[in-house]
């Protein structure tokens, strides 16, 4: 930045998420930028004004205990009578979630009077992020999302199921500027009215390549603690969106033929309730002594996780443009990942990695085995052509610089 007075950015991002903190922590570490963050959850950003929204909290794994009580009982309910329920909770809950918006949207014009910003960028169209639309509309706006906002519509509570589609076009229109992380994003986001030439295709943080790379393995390893020979790493989280039971039940192939395996998660999302239910999954399966979790990891230390690893497995139903895959690439660990269009844009399968459907434990088990059995140096072929595929399309230095220089000149425009 060669502005002599920094950019004033305000970031509005919900929580907990590893990837709005990165992409906070980015313009905050800047001092071409002057950040005020935002949010209904407490990132505590030092260097930067932090603004909690209503129930705000720094909890990462709130409401675990209630979703586990919740699941203890809602099996003895009959399915017509738990639809009914849940369709009766969604219409209760309008007049709080209104209220809620009302009291989030009042505080938040409050900040954007005293903090007078030069921009505000969007964590995405979810919640609190929305409350942006009714802010003055000389204020330039950018957005930045992933492909659940507009290729999948997030159900997170009765309010954005009847109204997240209508959010999310409304949007497209008001912000000044959209970055998507896919091909898939940007012919959705025209699909919905977005005028193209407001869009910018950008892998945005994208792969740290001083960070990520190739490691010696049993380096990786003895940091780690981990003695077996080979390693599935599982880093996305634990739940039915992540389709970990499914990866549980795949391991069993790949473990029957080498049994000094371990399947070892990483709980973005999920905690030790949910934990327990995959461990008696794997007893059940013959397999509880080949798991571990080691839950929430910082960022930093996941490049040894990479490193580490034999094989890196995220089958999500409906995914965006993980972070986690273009890190495995980066750091020459070979990947099996749900098939998807935005996962197809950087995995040939059968070419630089495997892609399966992702509720079919058989053929990810086969995967899996397939790239532990490293069949005439296959792992150093996908390794080589993914190497070159990340340094070339997702070098977060390039594209951070693509992205800071997008706030700049919405900032210009300002002034």
């Amino acid at each position: 930045m060669n502005n002599l007075k920094p950019c004033k950015l305000m970031i509005l991002c919900w929580g907990f998420s590893i990837h709005a903190r990165r992409r906070a922590q980015l313009f905050i570490d800047d001092p071409g930028f002057e950040v005020t963050v935002v949010s209904t959850y407490d990132y505590a950003f030092e260097n930067a004004e932090n603004i909690l929204l209503g129930a705000a909290t720094n909890t990462v794994e709130a409401g675990t205990s209630t979703a586990s009580l919740k699941n203890n009982y809602v099996n003895l309910i009959p399915a017509a009578v738990r639809a009914f329920l849940k369709s009766l909770l969604n219409l209760l809950g309008i007049p709080f979630e209104l209220a809620k918006m009302h009291r989030d949207l009042k505080q938040l014009r409050k900040v954007v009077a005293d903090s007078e910003p030069d921009v505000i960028l969007l964590q995405t169209f979810t919640y609190p992020c929305v409350l942006a639309y009714w802010l003055p509309s000389e204020l330039p706006m950018a957005v930045t999302f992933w492909n659940g906002d507009l290729t999948y519509f997030a159900k997170w509570t009765g309010l954005e199921i009847l109204l997240k589609k209508q959010l999310v076009v409304h949007g497209l229109k008001r912000v000044n500027a959209i970055t998507v992380n896919s091909q898939t994003a940007f012919d959705a986001g025209v699909g919905l009215g977005a005028d193209p030439n407001k869009m910018t295709l950008v892998r945005y943080p994208g792969a740290d390549l001083n960070r990520f790379k190739p490691r010696d393995k049993q380096t990786a390893k003895t940091r780690l603690d981990i003695t077996a020979r080979y390693v599935i790493l599982c880093p996305r989280g634990l739940g039915n969106f992540f389709n970990s039971d499914v990866i549980v039940e795949a391991a069993v192939k790949a473990i029957k033929r080498f049994p000094d395996t371990i399947v070892l998660f990483i709980s973005g999302v999920g905690g030790n309730e949910e934990w327990q239910r995959h461990l008696q999954m794997a007893d059940r399966l013959g397999i509880a002594v080949n798991m571990r979790w080691d839950g929430h990891i910082a960022w930093e230390d996941m490049p040894w996780y990479y490193s580490a690893a034999d094989v890196m497995v995220s089958v999500k139903t409906a995914d965006s443009c993980p972070n986690c895959m273009l890190e495995s690439m980066a750091c020459g660990t070979p990947v099996v990942m749900s098939d998807t269009s935005q996962n197809r844009e950087w995995i040939d399968d059968g070419v630089n990695g495997f892609l399966c459907s992702p509720r079919d434990p058989e053929i990810i088990g086969e995967r899996i085995e397939k790239i532990l059995v490293n069949p005439e140096n296959l792992v150093a072929e996908f390794n080589r052509i993914c190497l070159d595929k990340v340094q070339k399309d997702a070098d977060s230095e390039v594209n951070i610089a693509c992205i800071k220089n997008l706030i700049a000149n919405l900032s210009a425009t300002s002034k």
